[in-house]
């Protein structure tokens, strides 16, 4: 138990120090230029978020499988041999 609450208080100096970490932000900041430049981002967005991205629009080729010449998918089971059959199961030592 008090293994946990040693590991619980690292990670709890360890939150702190980050939280009180000093990033170097300069003091002079332009708050008119910041929000101009999140005004633009938030055009872009909205910009991006109006049209459909190329991989969402609907294909353009019709019939892709008669392009690729891909054979019909079999239907129902393939009939086995009558020598094959249990063939496995003779492998096995008995």
């Amino acid at each position: 138990m008090q293994d946990e609450m040693m590991d619980l208080m690292d990670v709890s100096n360890e939150i702190q120090e980050t939280l009180g970490r000093s990033y170097n932000v300069p003091d002079d900041i332009d708050e008119e230029e910041l929000m101009g430049e999140l005004d633009a981002l938030e055009a872009d967005m909205d910009f991006e978020s109006n049209s459909v991205p190329s991989y969402l629009q609907p294909d353009k080729e019709t019939d892709l499988d008669s392009e690729l010449n891909l054979p019909a998918a079999p239907s129902g089971h393939a009939a086995v041999p009558a020598n094959r059959q249990n063939r496995w199961f003779m492998s096995f030592p008995m």
